[in-house]
């Protein structure tokens, strides 16, 4: 039996409403759905949803705004942003939005990206489930070999990795350079989507992202030039990872 989930909807257009309200009851009997007009509604201290269609632009307080709110008293909610304005969800990357659908949107748009937001909240359910059950997984790592010896490398501790001369230099977090030969390609398939190649010459671990914009990417203590073409690649990527983080 599958265990239920809240799902609230939050937008001033009561068709864009009940539309969302028929694709979840379409994807999944396991949800409550539960609709609002306004912004009020799901700031009030008792609200509590899994997910949360929220549009952004309303009356009053908007759904940016709302949804820093949210955020700033500790709420996880998985937030889906809907807006008219495509422009907005840059803004996203300050709430950790798990995605966003752009009015008017196909149906079959619609059900993506609530069916991904479905499975990404059953498999939080389950992770939580299955962890108390079991020790945490050792830190992922790599070997590298710089200067004549095997280095053991916390891929957590990986603030970027970039490629001159054919070495590649990482920089940790505790403020090292641990250089090696190697290609930035062969490390990129190795360190999975917690990292994002940004340029042809860097990689970087998007827990470490502070701010961007299409030029720049702000790490501790670094600021990395985006490549052209690559800044929607960037957002969606750090959405992603976002998405994952608050699953955990």
């Amino acid at each position: 039996m599958e265990k239920s989930i809240t799902i609230a909807i939050c937008d001033d257009e009561k068709a864009i409403r009940d539309e969302i309200s028929e694709c979840i009851r379409n994807i999944t009997t396991a949800a409550v759905v539960k609709c609002f007009d306004n912004a009020s509604g799901i700031l009030n201290d008792d609200f509590d949803a899994d997910i949360l269609f929220l549009d952004i632009q309303m009356p009053g307080i908007d759904g940016m705004e709302a949804a820093r709110r949210l955020r700033a008293v500790g709420k996880n909610t998985v937030i889906v942003f809907v807006t008219a304005l495509e422009e907005y969800v840059f803004k996203a990357f300050d709430v950790g939005a798990f995605q966003y659908i752009v009015k008017p949107f196909e149906p079959e748009k619609l059900i993506e990206i609530a069916t991904r937001a479905i499975k990404s909240v059953m498999a939080h359910i389950t992770t939580i489930s299955a962890t108390k059950q079991e020790t945490s997984e050792p830190a992922r790592t790599i070997i590298v070999k710089s200067g004549g010896a095997n280095l053991k490398i916390e891929l957590d501790s990986v603030i970027y990795a970039e490629i001159y001369d054919r070495q590649i230099a990482l920089h940790m977090k505790e403020g090292d350079v641990i250089e090696y030969y190697g290609k930035i390609s062969d490390l990129e398939h190795l360190v999975g989507s917690s990292f994002f190649r940004i340029h042809r010459a860097y990689l970087i671990n998007l827990k470490y992202v502070k701010a961007y914009d299409s030029k720049y990417v702000q790490l501790l203590g670094a600021s990395i030039p985006v490549a052209r073409g690559k800044y929607q690649d960037l957002i969606k990527a750090f959405l992603t990872y976002n998405a994952r983080r608050e699953c955990l």
